[in-house]
């Protein structure tokens, strides 16, 4: 297991069992309340900035929907076989969010749904430096350019979390989480794109792809981190 599963599996454990010794104390405490109704919120995890909705049907199941996004892009450069490239990282995260909440307590609650993900990361880049063979100089521009992009393997990534909400304000108008979970996304699938010198990369003959694949193989589990701030419209 990688050290990404690890940290996921940890973060729902921990979490998990805190929540199991409060529940003692909590659920005496838990109440009919007022916050049935629509909540509009902000988010930010590590599945990005978002935006959401939850409509509480009662005091124990809510539904839940909203859109994540986070993006980032990275330049560098790396030498391979004494030549020297320039590369581009861009890597994107998020989604739309279908999910259903059971409330057990008042303040403790279980997530399950899916993510129709946004997950996509990219490694592009060209040679930027001749290569000597000899007394033959290679231009960079023939040694060539190349893409690697990585997929998730399900589209439709199930999800579990669970998490902690706390009611303030008048009528229980605000409402504040903290959420930990994990979405299974399938192992990644790769495609390469290339050309010049660099085009057998991508020649499908040589196994490159599933190559990547088999060694991408245990990044199944993207674990989730949430904060939320909600409030109540209706």
């Amino acid at each position: 297991m990688n050290w990404i599963n690890r940290i996921g599996l940890i973060a729902v454990l921990m979490c998990t069992i805190s929540f199991a010794r409060a529940q003692g104390t909590e659920s005496t405490n838990y109440r009919n309340t007022t916050n049935r109704g629509l909540y509009l919120g902000a988010s930010a995890s590590t599945n990005g900035w978002g935006i959401n909705a939850r409509y509480a049907l009662n005091d124990k199941f809510s539904l839940k929907t909203g859109y994540e996004n986070l993006s980032l892009s990275y330049t560098f450069n790396f030498n391979e076989y004494e030549i020297e490239y320039d590369a581009d990282l861009d890597f994107k995260t998020g989604g739309i969010l279908a999910l259903l909440d059971f409330s057990y307590t008042r303040n403790l609650y279980l997530s399950g749904g899916v993510v129709f993900t946004a997950f996509n990361a990219e490694v592009k880049g060209n040679a930027i430096s001749d290569l000597q063979y000899g007394d033959i100089v290679i231009p960079a521009e023939d040694i060539g350019t190349f893409k690697f992009v990585a997929e998730p393997g399900l589209k439709v990534s199930p999800y579990i979390g669970a998490g902690y909400q706390a009611f303030m304000g008048k009528r229980d108008g605000v409402v504040f989480n903290f959420e930990t979970g994990l979405y299974y996304m399938g192992a990644p699938d790769f495609t390469i794109e290339a050309d010049g010198l660099l085009a057998p990369t991508a020649d499908p003959a040589f196994g490159q792809e599933e190559y990547l694949e088999s060694q991408f193989d245990a990044y199944k589990i993207y674990p989730v981190i949430k904060l939320n701030l909600a409030f109540k419209i209706f």
